[in-house]
């Protein structure tokens, strides 16, 4: 009996985890102006160790990335991604190249100029 149990709560955890949504937290317009969610939401998100994805439109390419490094100052939510070979898109051709023997780490915040949506994905 104490197997079944225990296999049944491990599989309500599994499923639980696979049927996981992320969740939206906070959205930003390219002015930093918020267009839904709350800093507050974000920022609770965090400390409840929770992982936090970044969607970013710069409106001719889209990205998304997992937030590495992440620091909560005043009321404004700080986010470094962990390096990642650097990317030269071509606008004219829709495609994406990558720069060879280029980094680039990115580091973006509440106050960033960009349209963003911080989403928390467990």
């Amino acid at each position: 009996m104490k197997v079944f149990l225990a296999f049944l709560l491990a599989l309500t955890i599994f499923t639980t985890k696979v049927n996981a949504q992320p969740q939206l937290l906070y959205h930003q317009d390219k002015e930093a102006k918020a267009v839904s969610g709350s800093i507050d939401k974000l920022s609770n998100a965090i400390r409840e160790g929770k992982t936090i994805r970044i969607y970013m439109n710069l409106g001719f390419v889209e990205h998304l990335m997992d937030a590495g490094f992440i620091s909560i100052i005043g009321n404004n939510v700080y986010a470094q991604i962990n390096g990642i070979q650097a990317q030269r898109p071509n606008r004219a051709e829709s495609t994406i190249t990558l720069r060879p023997y280029a980094r680039h780490v990115g580091f973006y915040s509440t106050l960033s100029n960009y349209e963003m949506k911080w989403y928390s994905v467990n």
